[in-house]
């Protein structure tokens, strides 16, 4: 049995009432016991219905004759369960207004004079019991303060995304979307889109692939986590970029890895070849080590595919914001140049278009692929196609390309503005990274303050920098700043350095 509530956005109180009426919704009232009267019957199911939350403070209740229809009930016994609930403390009448369920509800009184034994009981009453795997995971943060005027990191230029394009793109796939495309597809993802994806990727990034090897995801953290299930068990021995990226550390942590940290010199990271003996998985970001900013040469990475080959360590290659490089030609992605069909090459829509598509794409060795797609499968089942549609036609109209070459333009000019106004009001206080490519840079210090004073100062003035240990996991750094750019104006960037000038200086 049904009957219809009306719920209400309003300020209540005792002499007034503004309120504004939602649609009607069917609330359920509770089975009816054997000789139970009728009147505690509905008086029962309403009162549950306010102390689970589905009848909220303030909600109108229908008048006794709708609730007499809907509950094939006799009015008087309506009433008699109203004015039960009344007594209560449930509900409240407005004269000329109706019945409404009451702003103070008689729990919050009773909690109020709970006895104290009972509440030290209740804390004490024992957890769940959680599995391996939970009492594993590493919490991490993906919080960006959008009120600070500088040095956003991780983000691209937002405000300068073309969302009347995207719009119109996404108008135009909407009102011609298929039967088919709205019933779903493959887990590997939408067919037109992996093919666009392999011809860019053998002649943007140097990768070789098929549209069979490409399976769409929700961006690296998900491809991550693939690679994890497939490839490592617990106790199995995973190298691991340090400083590096956190949600990685998380990622493997919780599998149960032994992650094994590898230095980053000026070449990227450095591991030894001994380090890759029984290691399992190595992850690695040679386009743009996240987050020293260093871009990995040729010969290193040669040398880390051969160790690879000889101990049959598996490489993920995350190729973070290789596609804003600013100086010199690109290096072919390391999966390119890799015979043995060892390297899993991950990469994301989410920085070049904007964070909250959470789309992003993995190439698989031609062994592996089956696991993915059969592990994509179970976990998501696929990306939304429509999404995926809508990336494929902007890729396809030239929208992309033509938003790619504008940001790398904006960002390289904006990277020159930071360091220019480092130079003119920092130096000799932070010494910027020559980075050739990404989102941010590293902001080395001679100060005296730490790394953390600095930030929570600099925090304080709403301007936004992170201490570089926050990203290291054994390997002790000299102190330096991660600082962004790319989200950031001339004007911002110059005040951002006049504040850090004003705390260094």
């Amino acid at each position: 049995m049904i009957f219809s509530a009306h719920r209400e956005d309003r300020l209540w109180s005792p002499m007034t009432v503004t309120k504004r009426i939602k649609p009607a919704f069917e609330l359920a009232l509770i089975p009816r016991g054997s000789g139970t009267p009728s009147y505690k019957w509905l008086r029962d199911s309403i009162r549950s219905a306010i102390q689970s939350g589905s009848l909220k403070p303030g909600d109108h209740l229908p008048g006794s004759r709708e609730l007499a229809r809907t509950s094939s009930l006799a009015r008087g016994t309506v009433l008699l369960a109203l004015e039960d609930l009344k007594a209560e403390g449930y509900l409240s009448t407005i004269r000329g207004s109706g019945t409404y369920v009451s702003q103070i509800l008689p729990e919050r009184f009773l909690a109020g004079s709970t006895n104290l034994s009972l509440q030290i009981e209740s804390e004490q009453q024992a957890l769940p019991r959680f599995s391996d795997y939970a009492k594993r995971l590493y919490a991490i943060s993906h919080f960006a303060n959008p009120l600070t005027i500088a040095f956003r990191t991780n983000l691209p230029a937002l405000d300068l995304f073309p969302t009347d394009i995207w719009t119109q793109t996404a108008s135009h796939r909407l009102s011609r979307v298929s039967s088919a495309q709205l019933l779903g597809c493959e887990s590997r993802g939408y067919l037109p889109l992996r093919n666009l994806l392999s011809g860019y990727l053998q002649t943007a990034r140097g990768v070789k692939c098929t549209p069979e090897q490409i399976i769409i995801t929700s961006g690296i953290q998900e491809s991550l986590d693939l690679a994890t299930r497939i490839l490592v068990n617990p106790n199995d021995r995973v190298l691991m970029e340090d400083p590096g990226y956190q949600v990685a550390f998380a990622a493997f942590r919780s599998a149960g890895a032994r992650v094994i940290p590898m230095k980053i010199d000026q070449n990227g990271a450095a591991p030894p070849s001994h380090a890759f003996s029984h290691s399992r998985l190595m992850y690695v970001t040679p386009g743009h080590q996240f987050p020293t900013g260093v871009t990995m040469p040729l010969t290193r990475r040669i040398e880390i595919l051969d160790s690879a080959r000889k101990a049959g360590t598996f490489i993920f290659e995350d190729d973070y914001d290789s596609e804003f490089r600013y100086v010199g030609t690109p290096i072919p992605a390391m999966q390119g140049i890799d015979r043995d069909g060892l390297v899993i090459f991950a990469g994301s829509f989410n920085k070049i278009l904007f964070p909250s598509l959470r789309m992003g794409y993995i190439v698989v060795p031609s062994a592996l692929v089956e696991a993915f797609v059969i592990s994509k499968s179970i976990q998501s089942r696929h990306h939304s196609v429509v999404d995926q549609a809508i990336v494929c036609d902007f890729i396809e109209n030239g929208h992309f390309s033509r938003h790619l070459r504008r940001m790398r333009k904006i960002y390289a000019e904006r990277l020159q503005i930071l360091i220019h106004e480092v130079k003119k009001y920092l130096s000799g206080a932070i010494e910027l990274s020559q980075i050739e490519a990404g989102l941010q840079t590293v902001g080395w210090l001679t100060s005296r303050l730490s790394e953390e004073e600095i930030a929570t100062m600099a925090l304080q003035k709403n301007v936004d920098v992170i201490p570089l240990s926050w990203y290291c996991q054994s390997t002790n750094l000299p102190p330096a700043l991660q600082i962004g750019f790319a989200a950031v104006d001339e004007k911002a960037i110059i005040k951002g350095v006049k504040v850090l000038a004003s705390i260094l200086n």
